[in-house]
């Protein structure tokens, strides 16, 4: 009985210890990637949605501190979970879009810029700007509380 006891305290700890799957940061009862790997947008989305999340949301400024500073540590500039179709912003999780870190002249709408990224650059760390979506950068995965597969 006592080592059925002690086996199912460790699982239970290890699960509120690390609700995030390896290589995530917890944050919010959000777990966060940086993918140093470069891709396009939807290559990015879709490993993403592979690891069952999505590129990153960013609810408020709290958020985008905690990923502007923890996870993207100005490696180099990162796709989130932005992107414009028929005139306007979405996010990929389907959170609604209040909250923006467009960076100076940001979003410029050009044409073939629908894709956003956060600059890593230490003039511009942190802010957002659209961009192509067919060029390859790093990525931030996010996934959602309730959805991790680790427990």
């Amino acid at each position: 009985f006592l080592s059925f006891v002690t086996s199912n305290l460790s699982f239970l700890l290890v699960c509120f210890a690390h609700p995030c799957p390896a290589d995530y940061i917890s944050w919010y009862e959000n777990c966060y990637k940086l993918v140093e790997e470069p891709a396009t947008w939807d290559e990015a989305q879709t490993a993403c949605e592979e690891q069952g999340g999505n590129l990153a949301s960013i609810d408020m400024s709290y958020d985008q501190a905690f990923v502007a500073g923890v996870v993207l540590q100005g490696k180099a500039d990162a796709w989130i979970g932005l992107r414009r179709k028929d005139g306007s912003y979405t996010w990929t999780d389907g959170w609604p879009v209040f909250f923006t870190q467009w960076g100076p002249g940001e979003p410029s709408n050009i044409k073939d810029e629908g894709c956003v990224s956060m600059h890593a650059s230490i003039w511009f760390h942190g802010t957002w700007n659209d961009t192509k979506c067919d060029q390859a950068k790093s990525y931030i995965c996010k996934i959602s509380s309730g959805k991790t597969k680790q427990c």
